[in-house]
């Protein structure tokens, strides 16, 4: 393979009622180092002539291992006060994809759903049976309790108080959080990846759309790469990632357009609240959300531009 393309990475840490009143300047600084080390992380393989997959890879494995995210580290808890975790991953040259959901002990979810996106047997595992096959084939494993926050624990006592039987969604608890990556890479091909804890006080068991390829991620060549975050019942009825894609093949509508038109009128019609970043073929990047904030931020080799957003407004890099 010969390199001809200027890469690009884009990146998010969740959307959700972040406001700047509740957002301490402490905290604010925290997360935007941390998704400026993500981006850092993405952009050394990349200008290292790396893949886009193993670029978004490595973006999102160092969010997973922040507490300020709901993936990974800082995961949400579930009715029974355990960590459910779910990721997935897409390559665009080949629409190969790996995907798992329910793993209690998996420390990184985003590297075993690279591990199954290079199986031919299998796409998708859910359940203890993720846990096994990611020990046996030597991943990282740890305690469910590794994923324990004080913060989580907070927003899961609360929820409790609220609700016995209905799952409280965390547009009403400050901050989603889950995480993703979108790449194009010196080669030109695409690739997405999300990664997530679900929703506080989730029913066990219950799957959302960061787990399920064509809802909370796709990737193809031929048009660009998505990774949603926000209530995932919603992302899942509209098919949100996978119709960006074919607004752009089958509707001949822009990056920009086809991502505005998933958001705000698919998914909020139907009452969703969220966002998603996407890059195209040509490097494009698009960011669109309709929730109060999302945590975002980009680089682009072909711009020479690095930015960082939690709001509309650029935040100053640390």
């Amino acid at each position: 393979m010969s390199k001809k393309t200027k890469y690009s990475l884009c990146i998010h840490g969740g959307a959700g009622v972040i406001t700047k009143e509740d957002l301490s300047n402490k905290d604010k600084r925290l997360i935007t180092a941390d998704l400026e080390a993500s981006l850092a992380a993405g952009e050394t393989v990349l200008n290292k002539g790396g893949t886009a997959i193993d670029a978004v890879c490595a973006a999102v494995e160092v969010l997973e291992n922040s507490i300020h995210f709901n993936a990974g580290k800082g995961a949400v808890y579930t009715r029974s006060g355990q960590h459910l975790l779910e990721a997935s991953i897409m390559d665009g040259a080949t629409l190969k994809a790996g995907a798992l959901a329910n793993s209690k002990r998996i420390k990184n979810p985003v590297l075993f759903a690279k591990t199954l996106l290079n199986r031919d047997d299998v796409v998708f595992v859910s359940g203890d049976s993720v846990d096994v096959l990611a020990e046996g084939l030597g991943h990282s494993m740890v305690e469910n309790t590794y994923f324990d926050t004080s913060f989580r624990k907070e927003q899961w006592e609360l929820a409790q108080s609220l609700s016995d039987d209905a799952i409280f969604l965390d547009h009403s608890n400050l901050k989603m959080g889950t995480i993703g990556a979108v790449a194009l890479d010196t080669y030109g091909n695409l690739a997405a990846a999300t990664s997530t804890g679900g929703m506080t006080n989730k029913l066990d068991g219950r799957i959302g759309d960061s787990a399920m390829i064509g809802c909370g991620t796709y990737a193809k060549n031929k048009t660009c790469a998505v990774s949603c975050t926000g209530i995932g019942e919603f992302f899942m009825r509209a098919t949100v990632a996978s119709t960006v894609s074919n607004l752009m093949e089958y509707g001949g509508l822009s990056l920009e357009k086809a991502a505005y038109q998933a958001i705000h009128e698919h998914q909020a019609k139907l009452g969703g609240d969220g966002g998603l970043i996407a890059i195209d073929a040509h490097g494009n990047i698009t960011m669109p959300y309709n929730s109060q904030g999302m945590y975002r931020a980009f680089v682009s080799e072909r711009l020479n531009k690095k930015s960082v957003f939690i709001w509309d407004k650029e935040e100053k890099l640390n």
